[in-house]
């Protein structure tokens, strides 16, 4: 019943990612070809494809009948990895059906959630942080490309980088009130971010101390 719990959640991570990755690629399409938003959208896009991928590979591993999954369902999941590239960036859509099959097991997902609320609470702050920090990174560069310093797809990379480690060197930084409205809303997903994982770092290391007594006892 573990691992049931454990592909659901994981099958629900993948499916927040595809709807994310749906509205990516719907974007893209209102960006002029060649604009330093639609360059930065694709480097997002790219990583996702790469996680998508990585899904492919172990539902084809997972499956009973690698035939049977990659003729009904699984060439759908390999084309919606493949990034924005011509025509196929299209396949994405395809992705659909995966959230389809998801909302069917929404009632074992929350029994899991609430029974697992500690570890599911560390998953939920990571998602929704690594999804503010692709929309905060992409709307300041959309917000601030004709009027502020941060120009580019990889300026935004940068800035988006430096302000959630809040180290804030100050080469690039908003200079419209909605650019640093968002940076703040970037800062603060930084300092959540890092609570988080410096949260769940000294439970493991609480873990691995309290289990040390036992295990020697044992030997």
């Amino acid at each position: 019943m573990a691992d049931l719990f454990a592909i659901s959640v994981y099958k629900l991570v993948i499916a927040v990612l595809s709807l994310f990755s749906i509205a990516l690629l719907s974007a893209s399409v209102f960006m002029p070809k060649g604009s330093e938003v639609a360059r930065l959208i694709g480097y997002y896009d790219f990583g996702l494809c790469l996680v998508f991928l990585y899904d492919f590979y172990i539902q084809f591993s997972r499956a009973k009948s690698k035939t049977r999954y990659f003729f009904t369902y699984g060439w759908l999941d390999l084309l919606s990895s493949i990034p924005m590239i011509g025509t196929f960036r299209y396949a994405r859509f395809f992705r659909v059906f995966r959230i389809f099959r998801v909302v069917k097991s929404l009632n074992l997902l929350w029994i899991f959630l609430r029974s697992h609320r500690r570890s599911s609470l560390y998953g939920i702050v990571v998602l929704l942080i690594s999804l503010s920090v692709i929309v905060c990174s992409v709307a300041v560069l959309y917000v601030e490309k004709d009027v502020g310093n941060i120009r580019t797809a990889d300026e935004a990379l940068w800035w988006t980088f430096v302000s959630i480690t809040t180290v804030g060197y100050g080469d690039f930084y908003p200079t419209t009130v909605l650019g640093r409205f968002i940076s703040v809303l970037l800062i603060i997903n930084g300092l959540v971010a890092f609570g988080t994982i410096l949260s769940y770092m000294n439970e493991k290391l609480a873990a691995i101390k309290d289990a040390g007594p036992d295990t020697g006892r044992e030997l």
